[in-house]
């Protein structure tokens, strides 16, 4: 399966390429939980900010009401530090 590939221009909206609109981090969100394969790229400089989207989508989230264990999220930290 080909990744819907989402652009993020300088003023930080977010443009769905294969629908031809403009969508939010709660549709993006949709989109995954229907098993869309998603990838989001600087529409200038066409680094990859996948990861930093999901995370703020689930920052987002976490906001509205926690949902997440606090040791979960500390692994994913952990991890994700040394993942690189």
């Amino acid at each position: 399966m080909t990744a819907r590939t989402i652009k993020r221009y300088s003023n930080r909206k977010l443009y769905d390429t294969h629908d031809s609109h403009y969508v939010t981090l709660q549709q993006i969100a949709g989109l995954i939980r229907n098993g869309d394969e998603i990838r989001v790229i600087d529409k200038t400089t066409q680094q990859d900010l996948t990861a930093a989207t999901m995370a703020q989508i689930i920052f987002e989230e976490e906001k509205r009401g926690p949902r997440l264990p606090v040791e979960g999220l500390r692994k994913i930290i952990r991890s994700g530090l040394t993942a690189h």
